[in-house]
């Protein structure tokens, strides 16, 4: 399943109900992989934050299990030429109504100034709030180059700070400025 680098996946309303409500007690990875499986990125652009071993386990289980869906399926079984509407029953989540299809996400900052800002926000706060618990998400943090991977790393940041003790308070608040700055520039 993860054999095509170029595959993109993206969740299912069973996915998308278990980022919000975290009820089937996925392992800390499977979420991680979970989060960032969007429908944009592909497994190649995924792999350069999780290890290709871990994502040959943890995909073919998030499919599996009806947490994802590759995108293709998704397009294939949508489209008009198919001889007969989606019925709720075949979708890995049948509790409710189809996601309208994603628009594109609107274009991240190629400012280098205002990535290389978000950056030293990211990683002064990790040293605030995370303390030794923050190593890694600061170590993934300094490898970023691109707003996409400062992005995509913002979710780890994002978990680890409503773990955290003292930026519990500031996880969302921060998250959203991370969002905004990367999205508009500014």
């Amino acid at each position: 399943m993860t054999k095509d680098p170029q595959r993109v996946y993206c969740k299912t309303d069973k996915g998308r109900q278990e980022i919000a409500e975290r009820r089937h007690g996925l392992a800390m990875r499977q979420r991680s992989t979970l989060i960032l499986m969007d429908g944009t990125k592909n497994i190649a652009a995924i792999a350069a934050i999780i290890p290709l071993p871990e994502l040959e386990k943890t995909v073919p289980f998030l499919a599996e299990n009806g947490f994802i869906i590759h995108l293709a399926a998704l397009r294939a079984d949508a489209s008009p030429s198919a001889s007969h509407p989606r019925h709720p029953a075949s979708r890995p989540n049948a509790a409710s109504p189809p996601a309208p299809p994603k628009i594109a996400p609107p274009a991240l900052t190629q400012n280098p100034e205002i990535i290389d800002k978000v950056k030293v926000f990211m990683l002064t706060s990790s040293a605030t709030h995370l303390g030794l618990m923050g190593a890694d998400i600061i170590t993934r943090i300094q490898r970023c180059n691109t707003a996409d991977q400062l992005m995509a790393a913002a979710g780890f940041w994002h978990m680890a700070f409503r773990e955290s003790k003292s930026g519990k308070q500031f996880a969302s608040i921060f998250l959203e400025q991370v969002k905004f700055e990367l999205r508009n520039g500014n």
